[in-house]
């Protein structure tokens, strides 16, 4: 299943090959998913829908640009925190809950995406962070 706009899509892309994929999730909204070379994750857009947030597109798939920019945030529990649950599990029996050990390290990728290049802007957390560079083929 992908995941995308609002649902999960089960339709495989049509375009594989360009900077860009083509998908419809499970409420029908459109849009696209382009590979993030910062995170090394696909990021997401939706062009048409109802009720999510509507990002422009130039219509240009070998060089697209998409505005506003793309902010995307995830959290995630540290390598010392997942050891600390390891350890626990080998006492106890059972792993800590996500009340009892909550998620401490919050990655950040923020961009610009235009005519076919990522600008990561200052607040990403990644390596990219201030660079500007070429999106890669699917």
């Amino acid at each position: 299943m992908y995941t995308f706009c609002t649902g999960q899509s089960t339709i495989k892309p049509k375009n594989m090959g360009n900077k860009i994929i083509t998908y419809k999730d499970g409420d029908g909204n459109l849009g696209y998913h382009f590979h993030c070379p910062g995170c090394d994750e696909n990021h997401g857009v939706c062009t048409e829908g109802e009720g999510v947030p509507i990002w422009e597109f130039n219509g240009n798939e070998e060089f697209p640009t998409f505005r506003p920019s793309i902010k995307v945030t995830f959290d995630h529990l540290s390598e010392e925190a997942m050891q600390r649950n390891i350890d626990f599990y080998k006492i106890h029996g059972r792993y800590l809950t996500h009340k009892e050990l909550p998620y401490d390290v919050r990655e950040i990728c923020h961009s610009w995406v235009t005519n076919g290049n990522i600008e990561f802007l200052s607040d990403c957390t990644h390596h990219l962070k201030g660079q500007t560079v070429e999106l890669n083929d699917f």
